[in-house]
């Protein structure tokens, strides 16, 4: 007896058969086209793009580090000090001295001795306390009247100076009385008598020679 499926299995031979001739689809000669006319295009757009020009980037040079200034180095040596313009010094006038006591020669003594001092200085110097003997002349000595104080009067002093000491003109006796007031003490016919060292022995310390002129010139004025 014949099998039923027989008829089966020719039918299934005859498609196996037809199989090895199956038609390739159109769809793939379509894709085949599209990535040829993709392709083709993207050539052109690579032709015709602009070759960008490399532009050249400038080099910066660097610059130099800045160099800090060193400062000067702190000298130790002292400053130079200038020399100051030496002081003029000063030569006071000498007293003139009188050749004779009464003489002719006492008023020009006198006249010189005026000139070599400056009597308003001396009036000044005179009426000035001093710290180092704790008196002025003028705590002792009447300028305006003949009347005793501490010491003498010294009112014309220049009319009588000249007859005291033998020797001695008005203007040596007075510049003598105040640097060496022991030398001679006023008699009592005079106003006197007056202790020793009753007047300071410091005087000749105390003022230079031109202040000595200069009370001089003021005593020849009383």
């Amino acid at each position: 007896m014949k099998s039923r499926f027989t008829p089966i299995l020719f039918i299934l031979t005859l498609l196996l058969a037809a199989c090895g001739s199956v038609a390739t689809p159109e769809w793939a000669a379509e894709v085949q086209g599209t990535q040829v006319a993709l392709a083709e295009t993207a050539a052109y757009e690579t032709s015709i793009a602009p070759t960008a020009t490399p532009t050249d980037t400038p080099t910066v040079t660097p610059l130099p580090p800045t160099e800090t200034p060193i400062p000067p180095t702190a000298t130790t040596e002292p400053p130079t000090n200038t020399p100051e313009p030496p002081t003029a010094t000063f030569t006071p006038s000498p007293i003139p001295q009188d050749t004779s006591a009464g003489g002719g020669d006492d008023q020009a003594a006198i006249d010189a001795a005026l000139a070599a001092g400056d009597p308003a200085h001396g009036d000044e110097l005179f009426h000035t306390l001093r710290s180092e003997v704790g008196f002025a002349c003028a705590t002792c000595h009447n300028v305006d009247n003949p009347n005793r104080l501490i010491g003498p009067s010294l009112m014309n002093i220049k009319e009588h100076a000249g007859s005291r000491v033998e020797g001695e003109g008005p203007v040596e006796y007075i510049h003598n009385s105040i640097l060496h007031p022991n030398d001679f003490i006023v008699p009592p016919d005079e106003g006197g008598p007056y202790p020793e060292n009753l007047m300071p022995q410091v005087y000749g310390d105390l003022w230079t020679e031109q202040e000595l002129n200069d009370i001089i010139a003021y005593l020849l004025t009383l």
